[in-house]
């Protein structure tokens, strides 16, 4: 298994990019009614925005993200051009919003 923590600025990029490197697919659910769907052998936790956490008084303790922000599980190889196209970023975070399990 292979994680990639990825970020865009809105939620519509994230499903484009996706969409580039054929982790979200249109599928015909009849009547012509297209819907994205996640190929098999993969998780997409959709996290979004991340919000700044403040004290008590309303100071920020930790900075937020406003920017969308997933993480993906593959559970097969990608081919080089499939990585290309998510959206990762660098340097990743010492200490990650949310993991897998």
């Amino acid at each position: 298994m292979t994680d990639f923590m990825l970020r865009t600025d809105t939620e519509a990029q994230m499903d484009d990019a996706l969409e580039a490197a054929e982790i979200l697919v249109e599928k015909d659910v009849g009547d012509g009614e297209l819907v994205l769907m996640l190929v098999p052998n993969c998780a997409l936790d959709r996290i979004g925005p991340i919000w700044p956490v403040l004290d008590e008084d309303g100071k920020v303790i930790r900075s937020g993200d406003p920017r969308f922000h997933a993480n993906l599980r593959v559970a097969f190889e990608l081919t080089q051009e499939q990585v290309d196209a998510l959206p990762t970023f660098t340097p990743e975070p010492g200490i990650p919003y949310r993991v897998w399990a």
